[in-house]
């Protein structure tokens, strides 16, 4: 969905509400440059994994775990409670 910055300000509180049920983003246009209207949680999901990949070390061994699952080669652990780590 695109609309203007103008529709945008006219509508901003059902705008917000219509982007954060839909989950679907919306484009912003005006002369003076563009924006987009995310849900908060796709946001958070979004910074999360630029910070998570941003180191090229962490990058590397992230892929290197997908592929071992994606090959299954995967064995099922037990969580440690924070309680019993200390």
């Amino acid at each position: 969905m695109s609309i203007t910055a103008g529709e945008a300000r006219r509508n901003l509180f059902p705008l917000i509400e219509q982007v954060d049920n839909d989950r679907a983003p919306v484009h912003i246009t005006s002369r003076n440059g563009n924006a987009v209207l995310r849900p908060e949680e796709d946001f958070a999901s979004w910074q999360e994994t630029i910070h998570l990949l941003r180191s090229l070390a962490n990058a590397r061994r992230l892929a290197e775990s997908i592929a071992e699952a994606e090959e299954g080669r995967v064995s099922p652990r037990e969580l440690i409670e924070a309680d019993d780590a200390e």
